[in-house]
């Protein structure tokens, strides 16, 4: 992964990936989707084969809900299914995912239509749905226990 890192013609995306990540990507291309906005097809060529993000959110979502629901199930062994329902929703919320979002700098690399760069709203949001659709990518990547260990060191 250094040597793709270094020496490929993705070198720049790879460095910034490693900067908010804290690893380098072994299939980039997992990567670029996940940042890529449904917004931004516009500024794809038709014969391109990225997509968007929204298939990898979905992934990651999952990915992160069992992640943090096993982690709660642990954790809290007396506690009922209402406590460790209402907990996860809190931890894996849209407030609370576009805040993580925002602190690892996940919007300084996202990909969307440059016409809604003034809507903090909208970065936000996006922001937060990347970071699930990052899991995603994550997951696809390097596997659930390497899922697992980013996603309790950052949440």
């Amino acid at each position: 992964d250094f040597f793709k890192a270094n020496f490929s013609k993705d070198k720049k995306l790879y460095q910034k990936l490693y900067n908010i990540l804290g690893f380098y990507p072994s299939n980039i291309s997992l990567y670029k989707v996940a940042i890529t906005h449904n917004s931004f097809k516009h500024h794809l060529s038709k014969d391109s084969k990225t997509g968007n993000n929204e298939r990898l959110e979905f992934l990651g979502d999952a990915v992160l809900g069992m992640i943090v629901a096993e982690k709660l199930y642990l954790k809290f062994p007396y506690q009922n299914e209402g406590f460790l329902t209402e907990t996860r929703s809190k931890i894996v919320g849209r407030t609370k995912l576009n805040q993580i979002a925002r602190k690892m700098g996940i919007h300084q690399i996202l990909l969307f239509d440059s016409k809604l760069k003034n809507n903090p709203v909208f970065l936000d949001s996006i922001s937060g749905n990347a970071f699930e659709s990052l899991v995603g990518a994550i997951y696809l990547d390097k596997g659930f226990a390497f899922t697992k260990i980013f996603i309790i060191n950052k949440i």
